[in-house]
């Protein structure tokens, strides 16, 4: 055989070997990829399942939910309603070494009344739980001075006050058996008194007149020293047997104001004490004796945390009742403490007062800041141990059994 002949076999091979090649190469690039297929095939599992079961979310997935969509929008709304003038901040990261790390944690600063914020959140989660049934909020204090609030038993919210801690701890003790607060009304004219009582051995509330040149000095004593305050709000007395008509006071409010006439004057009264638990009624005997007055006073309260404490200048007063009806804690004044002024009748009210505390689980006395009332407190020791606390830890035992007593 020539050479041409063996270069003709020669070409004819490489021909026959290059369609084999690219036979082979062309069923590579058309076979399909198992591991993709399967992929893909899981993915298309997992869409049917999803689409055709659609399961149950679980209590965490509907508690986040909660969290996220309705709580945080929740406290974001009344944050400022109850503390107008605080400031206050979401920390991003959560400190270290704690353990619920998706829990949203807030830090609150500047004038402001803590439980105020408690009260508020805890008739707005009230009326959420009452939406959905599968959901169990809980908001209580901690030994820390912490407010937390948790869902399912799952820690979603935590406030902060901090340099508060110590005076805010107590309010995770339960009421003593027996609880006695006492108020002095009439502060704010001179820092004088305000440190009488705040050098006592118990713990006295001061009640300010709002609009009293020493109003704001006692407000911070009263802060220092872990004591509450009230707003002690001028309002229309009744006539006198004489036919004369007493005088309230500047800024008072009265039965023939309209609502934006009664905000007026109420707002820059509540300002003026922003550390204020809430109020009580200077006079008004007239004021607190219409029910629609009181129903328009209350209604300026609701939803900001504010408790009420009527000192029930008549026996015919509707702001208790008022408050209750509007969702508001209310208190109603036990004893008057100085209706003489006499050191050792004033010594007999206190021990009325006990006995009514003893008798009923708690009570509340007033008083004034005259030289008598002052002598009888520093004297005054209650032979059978009636716990004296502060005005604020009644206010979150109502506020709780309140919200425990309602469908």
């Amino acid at each position: 055989m020539c050479a041409s002949d063996w270069l003709g076999l020669g070409g004819l091979a490489w021909l026959v070997c290059a369609l084999a090649f690219s036979l082979w190469w062309g069923e590579e690039l058309n076979a399909p990829d198992t591991a993709e297929e399967n992929s893909l095939a899981a993915v298309s599992a997992v869409e049917i399942d999803a689409a055709g079961q659609q399961p149950t979310p679980s209590v965490h997935e509907r508690e986040a939910r909660f969290t996220l969509d309705r709580v945080e929008a929740l406290v974001i709304q009344t944050l400022p309603r109850a503390l107008p003038l605080a400031h206050w901040r979401r920390e991003e990261e959560p400190p270290s070494g704690v353990a619920e790390t998706d829990a949203r944690r807030y830090r609150i600063a500047g004038p402001c009344a803590p439980l105020r914020l408690a009260v508020a959140l805890l008739e707005k989660l009230r009326a959420a739980a009452a939406a959905d049934s599968s959901l169990l909020p809980r908001l209580a204090w901690t030994d820390e001075g912490v407010l937390e609030l948790r869902l399912n038993g799952r820690l979603s919210h935590s406030f902060h006050f901090p340099g508060r801690e110590r005076e805010l701890a107590d309010l995770a003790r339960p009421l003593p058996a027996a609880a006695l607060v006492l108020v002095i009304d009439d502060l704010g004219q001179s820092l004088e008194a305000a440190e009488a009582l705040a050098a006592l051995p118990f713990p006295v509330t001061l009640a300010l007149w709002p609009r009293a040149s020493g109003t704001g000095a006692a407000a911070n004593l009263a802060g220092q020293r872990g004591l509450d305050c009230l707003v002690h709000m001028p309002m229309e007395p009744l006539p006198r047997a004489d036919g004369s008509r007493p005088k309230p006071g500047a800024g008072a409010l009265f039965t023939d104001m309209s609502p934006q006439a009664l905000a007026a004057a109420l707002e820059p009264a509540l300002s003026a004490v922003p550390t204020a638990l809430g109020l009580n009624n200077h006079m008004g005997s007239r004021f607190t004796g219409s029910a629609s007055a009181s129903r328009q006073l209350c209604a300026q309260l609701a939803g900001r945390g504010f408790a009420v404490l009527d000192s029930l200048t008549s026996p015919h007063s509707r702001l208790a009742e008022a408050a209750r009806a509007a969702g508001l804690v209310s208190v109603t004044r036990a004893v008057f403490l100085d209706t003489q002024r006499k050191t050792d009748a004033i010594l007999a009210a206190l021990d009325a007062a006990a006995a009514r505390a003893r008798s009923g689980g708690f009570a509340v006395a007033i008083g004034h800041p005259y030289p008598e009332t002052l002598s009888a407190l520093r004297r005054w020791r209650d032979k059978a141990g009636t716990a004296v606390i502060p005005l604020r830890r009644l206010i979150w035992h109502l506020a709780q059994r309140q919200t425990s007593e309602e469908p």
